[in-house]
Parts: C-alpha cells; sequence; structure tokens
C-alpha cells in the first residue's frame, strides 16, 4: 500500500478560524490606537478668560487676628507621586527600599506630608500616606 504525502493543507474550517482571528486582531489593533491618542487642552470658544484682580498697594493692611483665617494646606497630590514612582521603577529597573530611598533619588518635589502622617510605598508599588 502506498502513502502520499501531501504539503499541510488547511481544511475550510482551520481557515476560517484564522481569517477571523487575524480580522479580530486588525480590529482590535485599531481600536486600541483610534482611542491612545492623548487628548488637546484647547480652551473651549465660549469659555471667559480668568479676571485679573488688583490690589491696592497704598494702604497697607493689617494682618488679621483671627486664628481661623489661616491658610489650609492643600494635600499633597498622591497620583503625580506615584506617576513619579512608576518612572522611577522604570529609570532604575528596581524596588525602592523605603519611601526615603525613592524621595533621595526622584529628582521630583515632593510636599510636606499633612501633620500627623507619613508616606509609605505598598507593595502593589503605591504611595500612601498613613498615620504615623
Amino acid at each position: 500500500m502506498k502513502t502520499f504525502s501531501s504539503p499541510a493543507r488547511f481544511t475550510w474550517h482551520q481557515s476560517t478560524h484564522q481569517k477571523a482571528l487575524c480580522l479580530v486582531l486588525v480590529f482590535g489593533a485599531a481600536m486600541f490606537a483610534a482611542g491612545c491618542g492623548k487628548k488637546s487642552e484647547k480652551p473651549s470658544s465660549s469659555a471667559t478668560p480668568p479676571l485679573q484682580t488688583t490690589q491696592d498697594t497704598s494702604q497697607p493692611t493689617a494682618p488679621s487676628s483671627d486664628v481661623n483665617s489661616q491658610p489650609v494646606p492643600a494635600a499633597p497630590d498622591l497620583g503625580a507621586l506615584n506617576r513619579a514612582l512608576r518612572q522611577w521603577l522604570v529609570r532604575n529597573h528596581r524596588v525602592p527600599a523605603s519611601f526615603e530611598d525613592f524621595s533621595a533619588t526622584a529628582g521630583v518635589a515632593i510636599p510636606p506630608p499633612p501633620a500627623g502622617k507619613k508616606y509609605v510605598i505598598t507593595k502593589n508599588m503605591q504611595i500612601l500616606l498613613v498615620d504615623r
């Protein structure tokens, strides 16, 4: 009995699956590329420019004696710090030993934590504020 060796041919069923997979990959890549653009921040034409105020400096003003008039320090932007941490991880190819290790070599201005709080880096590489 003779056996014939034939080149590998795809059956209709197999080639249809390959075509479908190829189409899914192409359309998926096209949709991914369309959604990856950074949106420009153009001000809308209906937006009014910010108002500029001028102060009269001819008369000195007395400091307020009200204790509650002290400006409240803004909370640190943890999102910006987390982005800086991710950039640090990519640049240094290692995990920082502590937040102090990160802050010493980050090259970014890190605002002081609020009173009674400190910065920590979690196991999933996020910066959080915790109680001291």
